[in-house]
């Protein structure tokens, strides 16, 4: 698309990111996220979402918690998958110190974000 002068929006680089999370292609979602950045589209909290997602399944849990960081606005949705990576690293104590980072960023917390706790306490204790 963007080869052919389509010009690129929130749905286009969500569904990029999506797939390149299907292939496991990590070189082609440095791409998508050295085109959002140029290209002015982080300011986008489904952007954002769809990128800290992006590096959680390619596990690549720093990357994302870097992205994360890098996001203007952030809501409840991309901490929630930052968490979740969290969760899927084994990084069960990373994730509960996460979650005292969203009170710190006045970021609510829903029914994800409470199962996401849940599952890190559990597995601390084992």
């Amino acid at each position: 698309m963007h080869t052919n002068g389509v010009p690129l929006d929130t749905y286009s680089f969500c569904c990029s990111s999506v797939a390149s999370c299907s292939f496991k292609d990590v070189k082609f979602g440095a791409q998508i996220h050295s085109l959002v950045e140029k290209s002015g589209w982080l300011s986008s909290v489904f952007v954002g979402s769809a990128l800290v997602d992006l590096h959680v399944k390619l596990s690549l849990i720093n990357d994302a918690a870097k992205m994360f960081e890098e996001i203007p606005v952030k809501n409840t949705v991309c901490a929630n998958a930052l968490l979740s990576g969290y969760g899927e690293a084994n990084q069960r104590v990373e994730g509960l110190e996460f979650v005292r980072k969203m009170r710190a960023l006045n970021l609510k917390c829903d029914h994800f974000t409470l199962s996401a706790m849940l599952r890190a306490c559990g597995s601390v204790i084992d």
